[in-house]
């Protein structure tokens, strides 16, 4: 028994090592030290063997600055890139996420197409430029507010303020972010605060930005106390459920018993609701939210809202986002729902060992026979 105990602590203790400790987690639970030396994992608590060693990095000297951004002695890294182009001495994240340096500020290239450099930041006033902090791409210099870091947007400087990641306010306009910049809407703006991510309310309106129309919607209400915000796209106004800013369900829906399920479903004691709408037939004591928009009651399995005929709730067992079975097919989602034939059986494949392999896409699975990509057999399986 003690040696079975000791062979025990040896493997936990290999897996420690194996996992590394974070270098400074209260900064980053991205990098880590192991083996002396410094690794990046995509992943806080990734398996090292799994992430990426930083070549070149000084362990004794490693630190992280940021989420993706650390140091040691010589040279400024960005994820796992040395940076050559940043002053290493000067180099500082302040604490709203500006990054710079004595001559310039720096942003991540993403929008160039390369993630692995800080390219400097242009067309700003470098000595008062800073960051909202906690909205990621936006900043301010002494003149203008800018989205996208640089993009300058036709804001009041001094006053704007931000009330939840995708709403805005100034003195004389409240700001959504929409596909095309910012929408604005003219209205005392003293009163307006966020209920929630997605709702605003004054003393007089509950408001909602659609996104697809562009415009923002009003709901009335009457008494202070009538505003009960919900997870998601959801809030109560008077005793009415809306969903994204409308009236869920033409208004049939029980407000006492609603709750929110997931990201995509919810109910109240007899209905089932998708999408702004009741789906038809769907046991409300007995429906489950499960994950990627699946969904089970005791007679049938859902997907987006949609029944999938012939499919057993029993049995069903997903495998990815696109791959599930039951105990007698394996199936394929291969288009939206709004499509009539949106998913079909896996010809010959084996319900009971079917899986996929997270290193590949979603779109490939195998069996103890067979590989398949996009729900077609295309080569024999070596697994």
């Amino acid at each position: 028994m003690k040696t079975a105990h000791f062979f025990l602590l040896l493997v936990l203790a290999g897996l420690a090592a194996c996992i590394g400790q974070p270098i400074d987690e209260a900064v980053s639970g991205m990098y880590h030290r192991a083996w002396g030396s410094v690794y990046y994992t995509p992943k806080s608590g990734t398996l090292i063997v799994n992430g990426n060693k930083i070549k070149g990095a000084d362990a004794k000297t490693f630190t992280p600055l940021a989420e993706t951004v650390g140091a040691d002695k010589h040279t400024v890294y960005f994820r796992i890139f040395p940076q050559p182009q940043v002053d290493r001495a000067t180099f500082r994240v302040l604490e709203d996420g500006t990054m710079r340096d004595k001559d310039h500020i720096y942003i991540p290239s993403f929008s160039d197409g390369d993630e692995s450099k800080l390219k400097p930041l242009y067309n700003v006033d470098t000595d008062t430029y800073g960051s909202f902090k906690g909205h990621a791409g936006w900043g301010y210099d002494k003149n203008q507010v800018y989205c996208r870091y640089s993009t300058p947007v036709d804001v009041d400087r001094e006053t704007f303020v931000f009330l939840s990641d995708n709403y805005m306010k100034d003195k004389n306009y409240v700001y959504a972010v929409s596909f095309d910049g910012l929408k604005k809407r003219q209205m005392n703006t003293d009163s307006i605060q966020a209920v929630s991510a997605l709702y605003l309310r004054d003393n007089r309106r509950v408001y909602y930005f659609d996104v697809a129309s562009g415009d923002f919607l009003e709901i009335p209400f009457d008494a202070p106390k009538s505003v009960q915000p919900l997870a998601g796209p959801y809030i109560i106004v008077d005793g009415q459920v809306y969903s994204n800013g409308k009236l869920l369900n033409g208004g049939e829906a029980d407000a006492s018993t609603f709750t929110c399920l997931d990201a995509y479903y919810s109910r109240d004691d007899k209905h089932v609701f998708y999408d702004n709408a009741a789906i038809p037939n769907a046991d409300a004591a007995g429906f489950e939210a499960l994950q990627e928009g699946m969904a089970k009651d005791t007679h049938s399995v859902y997907y987006m809202g949609r029944k999938l005929a012939g499919v057993d709730p029993g049995s069903l067992r997903i495998v990815n986002p696109l791959y599930f079975a039951d105990r007698n097919h394996v199936y394929f989602i291969r288009s939206r729902p709004e499509n009539a034939d949106f998913f079909f059986v896996v010809e010959n494949a084996d319900p009971a060992s079917f899986a996929c392999n997270p290193n590949k896409g979603f779109a490939f699975g195998y069996d103890k026979k067979n590989e398949y990509y996009n729900g077609m057999t295309v080569v024999s399986s070596s697994w």
